[in-house]
This record gives structure tokens, C-alpha cells and sequence, in this order.
């Protein structure tokens, strides 16, 4: 369902994923079981479906014991059955998994409810042993399972940001190349090195300061620096640190560029609201479990977004490899693609992002705006952050604090 938005719940969406508990279930868990899925552990995930703000579905899994995924419940409204949502559900969940080194996923389904077993073998689970009167009253539970390729590194960066930070986080923003002033409103908090963080040594782009900040009062974490494909990082490289704080939970995020400006009526200082990508850049992160191409950027935060910033465009933004900026040949190839401004980043982020079940804002901050046949350098780029400050800090400050709300 196009309208359909999954994210991770809050608390507020407690009293809705109840009455579809009770719509779904001949026992459904209570009111307080509900609130205790949608707290913010590093070994458990739920997140929802929704529509018009209410739920129609959602999915809770754990671990059982390390390297078992378990899915304890999942469920989707009688009313938007058989249109792909709980399918959409269990990818989010196993590609969670797999990030925290799941080798197997497990669950259990009534013996009795054939659609769901049906469900179950389409997606290569196999029922490995019949429990026996499992859901009382003479039920029994099929008890199904179905291998997982683990990806490797992010558990050990996650848990090590979950002992590391005071809170969790609920609002994370990757800062592009000389946009570290954007952390200066929210105060500071913690700061913790990239070379301290493991599986995140490496060397630093300019421009880039390569620590990871929180705010003052730790509602907001800020990656000042990110890892390009130019560098010799692969996609699941590029994306581990986000990748590892969506895990524990942050789940809203705005990821922001220095980008080219293809579009001749954008100017330095402008900012872009993505509508949405086009990946020229070779590079995508691990294949998801389920399609991420339609919705990446949450159409909620965009809404917010345009809001808060005022005077913003909105477009298509392009993401090519680099590190070569782009020749006149290509400027052109870009706009008539549809794109409006380019950068060497963020798309990959994106799509990992979203695959782990986040809400993603992203927004080009244009540093240079290149008709064909003009050059552009680094530093050119760095330099034009003067200018981005003064037209956007008060914007982005605003929209940060809305979004906190």
C-alpha cells in the first residue's frame, strides 16, 4: 500500500498496536506487554505499519539465544491482508537480524492457521517440529525455521554505542563535509571519536571531523564525518555507524550534503529536500530483505521539513562515485536524468537506513552551483559553508526541535 508508512513506535503508538493486538489474537498480550515491545533494547525490534496514523500491522523479534533471530509476534489488520505488509514486516525484522548476526530465524504459528504456514513456505521457512498443545486448549504450534547470512561488524559497533551512551538517543543527523557548526545550538554531550568506535579507524576526508557528538540533553546524535565509496569503503562500511545506532534504536534520522547544484536556479546556501535518489555511484549497501526503492525518504518528515525550512526546494538529488567532480558532459546527463543537485554520498545511508525500518529525511545544502563547463574544487566547497550557515542554521534548528517533539 503506497500510504502505508512503517517505522519504529514510540510509546504513542501503544494504545493503537493494542487494539490491533486484540483484533489479531484470541489472547492477545495486554496493554503493558504492548509498551514493553516498543521500549528501546538492543536485543529487541518492533516496528509498525501504519495508516493515517493508526496501526494495520506489526512485528516483534528477539534472541532467544545468540544467533537465533525469534519472532515472537506478528500480525496485520483482517482488513489489509494479502497486500504485501507482512512480508514488508518480517524483511524489516530478519534484515535487523542479520545486522545483529542472526544465523536463523524462528517462530512459531498455529497448527490450525494454514494461510499464515502458507505465508511461511512461500518465504523458504520449514516446519522443524510440532508443539504440542502449545496454545492451550488442544493447539498445537508449528515450530519454523529458516537460515540467515549474518552480516558481520555491526553487532560489536551497536553494543558497544548502547554501553557508551548515557541515552538513546531519538534523532540521529549526518552532517556532510563543513557542516560541523550545525552541532554548536544543541550544546554538548558526549563525544567519542570514530577511532575509538570499532570497525570505524580510518582516515579522515577534509572537512570532516570524524567523531560522533550527542547534544546536550542526548536526544540528538550527530555523526560529523561519514566514509565515501571514493575511499575504497564498501557499502556496508559506508553505512556501519548509522547502521549500528538504528539497531539500538534511533530511529528518525536526517542526513544531510554538500552538494552541487544542477538545477540553474538553485544558489549557494539554498537547501534541497530530497523527494527522492538516483543512484549513479555503483555502490549500494547489503541487499535488503525486502524492496526499499519506493518511499525511502519519509513522506511525514518531508512534510515537516518544508515547514521548518523555509524557502527550501524540493528534488531529485543524484549520488555519484567521485572523487573527481563532475565534467560538463556530465552536468548535462545528470539534468536531463531529472536530478537537481549532486553529491558524492548519502544515498547509500538512505537505503540502510530504511531497510532497518527508520524515518528518513534528506536534504542537499548547495555549496556550489555548476552550470556545464564550470569547475569546482574541495575547497570551494568548504569555503561556501559561510554562507550555508547564514541561510540555514536558524532552519535546521527548527526543524531539529520539531522534530524532537
Amino acid at each position: 500500500m503506497n500510504d502505508t508508512e512503517y517505522y519504529r513506535p514510540s510509546l504513542s503508538d501503544a494504545d493503537s498496536l493494542f487494539e490491533l493486538e486484540q483484533l489479531c489474537f484470541p489472547k492477545p498480550w495486554d496493554l503493558a506487554e504492548i509498551q514493553a515491545l516498543i521500549l528501546k533494547d538492543p536485543v529487541l525490534y518492533t516496528i509498525g505499519a501504519f495508516l493515517d496514523g493508526c496501526a494495520i500491522g506489526y512485528i516483534s523479534a528477539t534472541f532467544s539465544e545468540p544467533g537465533t533471530l525469534h519472532v515472537i509476534s506478528l500480525c496485520v489488520h483482517p482488513k489489509h491482508r494479502r497486500q504485501g505488509i507482512a512480508g514488508d514486516l518480517l524483511g524489516f525484522a530478519l534484515y535487523w537480524g542479520r545486522h545483529m548476526e542472526a544465523e536463523r530465524v524462528v517462530l512459531e504459528v498455529r497448527q490450525e492457521n494454514l494461510s499464515a504456514l502458507d505465508f511461511y513456505n512461500s518465504l523458504k521457512f520449514c516446519v522443524r517440529k510440532t508443539l504440542l498443545n502449545f496454545y492451550g486448549n488442544g493447539i498445537n504450534g508449528m515450530f519454523m525455521e529458516k537460515p540467515l547470512e549474518p552480516l558481520k561488524h555491526t553487532l560489536n559497533t551497536s553494543l558497544f554505542l548502547y554501553n557508551r551512551l548515557k541515552t538513546i538517543p531519538q534523532v540521529g543527523i549526518i552532517l556532510g563535509s563543513g557542516l560541523g557548526w550545525a552541532t554548536e545550538p544543541f550544546g554538548n554531550g558526549q563525544s567519542i571519536p570514530f577511532s575509538d568506535i570499532p570497525g570505524m579507524a580510518g582516515e579522515a576526508v577534509e572537512g570532516h571531523s570524524h567523531t560522533l557528538r550527542t547534544s546536550a540533553d542526548g536526544r540528538i546524535v550527530f555523526i560529523m564525518g561519514r566514509r565515501h565509496h571514493y575511499q575504497g569503503y564498501s557499502g556496508r562500511e559506508i553505512t556501519l555507524l548509522s547502521s549500528a545506532l538504528a539497531t539500538i534504536g534511533v530511529g528518525t534520522w536526517v542526513l544531510t550534503s554538500s552538494a552541487g547544484a544542477v538545477n540553474p536556479t538553485y544558489v549557494v546556501g539554498d537547501a534541497m529536500i530530497f523527494t527522492d535518489h538516483i543512484n549513479f555511484s555503483g555502490c549500494i549497501p547489503d541487499p535488503p530483505e525486502c524492496f526499499t526503492g519506493y518511499n525511502v525518504y519519509s513522506p511525514l518528515l518531508r512534510r515537516i521539513a518544508e515547514e521548518c525550512m523555509k524557502g527550501c526546494h524540493k528534488g531529485v538529488f543524484a549520488c555519484v562515485s567521485g572523487p573527481a567532480y563532475e565534467t560538463a558532459a556530465e552536468v548535462e546527463l545528470i539534468r536531463e536524468c531529472g536530478a537537481s543537485a549532486v553529491s558524492m554520498s548519502t544515498v547509500q545511508e538512505a537505503l540502510s537506513l530504511r531497510s532497518l525500518g527508520c524515518r528518513v529525511l534528506a536534504m542537499a545544502l548547495i555549496t556550489n552551483a555548476v552550470e556545464s563547463g564550470d569547475s569546482v574544487c574541495h575547497d570551494e566547497v568548504l569555503s561556501a559553508q559561510e554562507t550555508v550557515r547564514e541561510k540555514q542554521e536558524s532552519n535546521l534548528i527548527q526543524l531539529l526541535e520539531r522534530l524532537l517533539k
